[in-house]
């Protein structure tokens, strides 16, 4: 067979049996779909929704938008933590979108402050294991990129003051000479 395909097929199940090793040593947990209720400037549950809602937009380049986010009661004193979320910039499906979102609210109102790795991991592994390989993830508060992405694969969005740059790339085999 072709030497690049096989450098492939070798690359590609290392990466695998590094997900699946990180998968086992992390607790389970349920992966609901998650569901927002946009209503314009108000807040939106992040919460599934009861009934799925048809027709939220295009599905193509998304309006930079600003929500209040109703977060889950806090573990200290019992009041609910609102997260605000903005989305600056996508080329992505929107429950593409509405997943990354809800993995990051999840992330955050989880640490008491910003762990920008910890946040980045999350997202890249998830979004590895559940849409295939070659995401790549920033986190911080204050940085600058020029990325190349894969065509539906770009979401710059905020949640508090931490911005994460969620892309993919194309996985190409290598060319040996």
């Amino acid at each position: 067979m072709d030497p690049a395909y096989d450098e492939l097929e070798r690359r590609s199940r290392y990466l695998s049996s590094l997900v699946r090793r990180t998968r086992l040593a992390d607790p389970p947990q349920p992966e609901p779909e998650p569901e927002l209720k946009v209503e314009p400037k108000s807040a939106v549950d992040l919460k599934p929704a009861a009934e799925p809602s048809g027709g939220e937009g295009k599905g193509g380049k998304a309006e930079v938008k600003e929500r209040e986010v109703k977060a889950a009661k806090g573990a200290t004193n019992g009041e609910e933590r609102k997260v605000a979320v903005r989305v600056r910039a996508a080329d992505m499906p929107l429950p593409l979108q509405r997943r990354a979102i809800w993995i990051a609210r999840e992330v955050v109102l989880a640490t008491p402050r910003l762990e920008s790795k910890r946040l980045a991991l999350a997202l890249k592994k998830e979004f590895d294991t559940t849409y295939g390989p070659a995401w790549h993830c920033i986190v911080g508060t204050s940085f600058g990129s020029y990325v190349t992405h894969s065509l539906g694969g770009f979401l710059y969005f905020s949640v508090d003051k931490a911005y994460i740059l969620l892309f993919r790339t194309a996985v190409e085999p290598l060319s040996h000479p």
